[in-house]
């Protein structure tokens, strides 16, 4: 099976509404199956006592012509799920196959499918279906058809929607260059990517399919010849005082079933969006813990923020991934600090954890943050003042970021200088639109962008010109400290250079507090005063940077440093490390399955906090004998530049 099916399988099953869904559906479906070996009544079989109440005899009791209700619940079921069934399928097949051609083609055969999408979804539904059953006759076949004819544009317009990301994408193209045609590419290559959202969509056109032949069959246009629950709801509400249960019982299970395919649409939808999985919809409110009692007051030279042993998790599943795993490190006002590490050691899940804007799968287990002296996290929860998180009314005033990705940060469809209008509004709204449109264009003189660039929209943006109005955004109300989130990701070397010496010449001028995330040593080594290193969710050495590209005292650092290519001289294979995710050592040091350097003790005893001197502080049993130990310098690296 499908690794796919599979985890969304997994995914539903393990959501309480998924499993409630699943089952109510699993016991119509085999109820309407088994229905003709289950030793029913016949539902036409008139040969009971009229209106018998519920009871060991008649479960569900007889109607007004002394059929069992019971059989006849049961044999609508059949029909439900028929017309379910049958009515999605054709449904999703004709919207499916005309949105794919549409998205896929674009041009003139877009603007005339979509004109028909439009007409066909201005039209009564139910009044088309009525139309049409009129003319042609009442029958089941006939029945699915017409549902099927009148909701087909709901998955045209998905599988459209869908296509028109899909085409652009390289498998796509590459499909084409290899001599695929067109029709191929659409079976191929795009309408099974884009079938996820219909598939979950077409749990609710089940759900309208079996209410809309209800309505058929109470209104008397259903199939005469077989048992629906509207037809026994219309004879039932006749009788609602002598016999109310002839009406309540079908009504009853038509909620039921269209309630549980509803829900399971939900829960589908939940598992196949890895996003909403994991991360889930909007934030969460965590509870927070009012101010210490005994809190001091901030003197001068305090710094401006202090972490204190900071732990993270993300649930996954079952699963509890650490990725901040208790990380201390204190930052001097005016001060700047490079944190950097491979991919997936913590570094961005520090950040967001600063900045309490972390998905709603994560939490904070533990640890303090002060920032001025003042606790904004305290054990983990975020600290309440007058009802408010004091991280509130610190964030983006007083502590900014700088994402790493300016075109998934900055609206797509707002300009610039609205993004930034709308940011200095919210947070002094006193300001006029003219007194706002003037700061922004002061700061977009700091940064180096034409005003006239200021209406521009994302899109019309250079990429070294989109991070630089993320800059801008991020200054915009004069915080005292940034966190720089990889900010000269997937920019060329030259803009890279440029942005990180605008940021560095901004510190300097406003007196800005840094921290950069970075994985790019020669990045921290150019614009940091000091430098932390992250590995699997801890910091295993902090140092100046001098010191730390001089004499590093941790054996990643130094693997990290020796994995920089030279400017100059011969070339040399780079080292690699295995995955950090391999790291198993229950009690060790987490470096252990990879470092070179490892022994017993390493692999047994987790590594204690070396001081070194001069704030260096390395995690490794041997940190006093590598810090002895001078880097190979006999060719410059791009770093050693940097730093000299």
């Amino acid at each position: 099976m499908n690794p796919t099916v599979i985890k969304t399988i997994r995914a539903t099953a393990r959501s309480w509404t998924g499993v409630l869904s699943l089952a109510l559906l699993l016991v119509i479906a085999a109820a309407a199956l088994a229905a003709p070996v289950l030793g029913l009544p016949d539902p036409a079989d008139m040969a009971f006592d009229l209106y018998q109440p519920p009871g060991a005899a008649h479960w569900l009791g007889t109607d007004n012509f002394g059929r069992d209700i019971f059989a006849r619940v049961v044999w609508g079921a059949r029909v439900a799920l028929i017309v379910a069934i049958g009515a999605a399928l054709l449904s999703i097949l004709i919207g499916s196959a005309l949105g794919a051609v549409a998205g896929y083609f674009g041009g003139w055969v877009d603007g005339l499918l979509s004109r028909v999408f439009d007409i066909f979804l201005l039209i009564p539904t139910f009044f088309l279906i009525l139309l049409i059953v009129a003319l042609f006759g009442a029958s089941l076949p006939l029945t699915i058809v017409a549902i099927a004819l009148t909701t087909w544009p709901r998955s045209a317009r998905l599988m459209r929607s869908q296509v028109l990301t899909l085409k652009s994408r390289v498998y796509v193209q590459a499909a084409l260059a290899a001599g695929a045609p067109h029709w191929w590419v659409i079976l191929r290559h795009v309408i099974p990517n884009g079938i996820a959202p219909i598939v979950t969509d077409g749990t609710i056109l089940m759900g309208m399919a079996i209410l809309t032949e209800a309505g058929l069959s109470f209104l008397g246009l259903g199939d005469q010849n077989m048992v629906s629950w509207g037809s026994m709801i219309f004879e039932g509400q006749r009788h609602l005082r002598l016999a109310p249960w002839m009406s309540i019982a079908p009504g009853v299970a038509l909620l039921v079933l269209v309630a549980s395919l509803n829900l399971l649409g939900d829960s589908v939808n939940f598992a196949m969006n890895p996003q909403l999985r994991t991360r889930g919809g909007a934030p969460k409110r965590r509870r927070g813990v009012a101010p210490p009692a005994d809190e001091p007051a901030a003197t001068a030279g305090a710094p401006i923020l202090q972490v204190t042993d900071l732990r993270l998790e993300y649930a996954a599943g079952d699963r509890r991934i650490a990725a901040v795993d208790g990380v201390s490190f204190s930052l001097p006002r005016g001060g700047s600090l490079g944190i950097v590490g491979e991919s997936g050691c913590g570094k961005s899940s520090l950040g967001s954890a600063l900045l309490q804007t972390m998905p709603n799968n994560a939490e904070l287990t533990g640890g303090t943050i002060r920032y001025d002296g003042r606790a904004i996290v305290l054990d983990g929860k975020p600290v309440i003042e007058g009802g408010r998180s004091r991280i509130e009314a610190l964030r983006w005033t007083r502590m900014a970021t700088i994402f790493q990705s300016a075109m998934n940060a900055l609206n797509p469809v707002t300009t610039v200088r609205r993004q930034m209008v709308d940011t200095l509004r919210l947070h002094r709204p006193g300001m006029t639109r003219d007194e706002a449109t003037a700061r922004i264009g002061e700061v977009f003189d700091m940064i180096g962008i034409p005003r006239s660039r200021m209406n521009a929209y994302p899109h019309q943006l250079s990429g070294g010109m989109r991070q630089r109005a993320m800059i801008a955004l991020s200054l915009i109300l004069e915080p005292e400290l940034v966190i720089a989130d990889e900010p000269t990701t997937a920019l060329d070397m030259l803009i890279q250079d440029q942005i990180l010496g605008e940021i560095a010449d901004l510190r300097e001028r406003l007196n800005l507090s840094l921290i950069l995330v970075s994985h790019d040593m020669g990045a921290v080594a150019e614009s940091c005063e000091t430098v932390a290193v992250m590995y699997a969710g801890r910091i295993v050495e902090i140092a100046p940077t001098r010191r730390i590209f001089d004499r590093p005292a941790h054996p990643y650092s130094r693997t990290l440093i020796s994995a920089l290519p030279s400017l100059t001289g011969p070339l040399e294979t780079l080292d690699s490390l295995p995955a950090t995710g391999s790291a198993a050592a229950e009690g060790g040091c987490r470096f252990a399955h990879a470092c070179p350097a490892a022994t017993a003790l390493c692999r047994s005893t987790p590594p204690p906090a070396v001081q070194l001197g001069g704030n260096h502080v390395a995690e490794c049993h041997y940190a006093e004998e590598f810090a002895a130990e001078p880097v190979d310098a006999a060719e410059p690296t791009a770093t050693e530049e940097a730093c000299a």
